[in-house]
């Protein structure tokens, strides 16, 4: 693990594998272990960057509010600080949102989107969700407790049924303490901020789109809305998987991600990396 600076603000991330850069961001409370079982397969082919978003795992505490303008910054701070000119970029959800946001302010920075259950603009339920999100972030005090609210609002029904939440939770906590209920609160803000449904047309990167049909934070028209607004949008649909479909199905999810990349960009993937 390394770290990089954004100002002040201390960036943590790491590098595995060899190939054409590919960015990993993560999304609202989540840290570079969202990749984890699928980062072996990626890193077979790229060489993969993943970070922790302000406010997550090893990284700082941001000194207050701040939008996503902000997180945009903190990725590029990242791709400087290992020489990444021009990733493949792969966001989940918030980490969707930085990374349309990233490709609109520096189209020249990317050689692709693929953009996994995120969304342009919330609507009358997702702001529903996003709200109680946030409020029970804000209320509940107990960290398992809190941890099992937003997962079982995140994972989809299949996972639910046969791995049991509270164990799910507890080795999660084994494994370091939980994000600050202040930070958590911080990010789900910024979920609610977050808008791009007018720009969409203007980013011109190649853009896949996965959605699932089983995640409950961010049902089907949110998908549709960035294959529908971004022109060409490659679309992979997951079938009953919730909003985390690389813990729900990580070999399905990766095969996804791999699909897309090797068929538009075969060349670039066996010849020297883009950095």
């Amino acid at each position: 693990m390394a770290f990089a600076a954004n100002r002040n603000l201390q960036l943590a991330y790491d590098v595995i594998g060899a190939g054409p850069d590919l960015l990993l961001i993560a999304g609202t409370s989540a840290d570079r272990a969202l990749w984890a079982q699928v980062r072996p397969a990626l890193s077979e082919r790229f060489r993969t960057i993943a970070f922790d978003n302000r406010d997550c795992g090893a990284s700082g505490a941001s000194p207050g509010d701040y939008g996503i303008g902000d997180l945009v910054d903190d990725t590029i701070a990242v791709l400087d600080a290992v020489g990444s000119e021009r990733p493949h970029i792969l966001g989940h959800s918030l980490g969707g949102m930085i990374a349309q946001e990233f490709a609109l302010a520096h189209p020249e920075r990317v050689a692709s989107l693929t953009l996994a259950n995120s969304w342009a603009r919330r609507d009358t339920y997702v702001t529903s969700v996003f709200d109680l999100a946030r409020d029970l972030s804000q209320s509940i005090e107990d960290d398992a407790l809190r941890l099992r609210a937003i997962y079982f609002m995140a994972l989809g029904v299949p996972i639910l049924r046969t791995v049991p939440l509270a164990g799910m939770v507890e080795q999660v906590l084994a494994a370091g303490p939980a994000q600050s209920r202040q930070a958590v609160v911080r990010q789900w803000q910024i979920d609610l901020d977050a808008d791009t449904l007018d720009r969409l047309a203007a980013i011109t990167a190649p853009t896949h789109v996965i959605w699932s049909t089983g995640d409950k934070l961010l049902p089907e028209p949110h998908g549709r809305d960035l294959v529908q607004g971004i022109p060409n949008a490659f679309e992979t649909v997951m079938d009953g998987i919730g909003h985390a479909p690389m813990i729900e199905d990580p070999a399905a999810f990766a095969a996804a991600v791999l699909g897309f990349l090797d068929s538009r960009f075969q060349r670039e993937t066996h010849s020297d990396p883009i950095r």
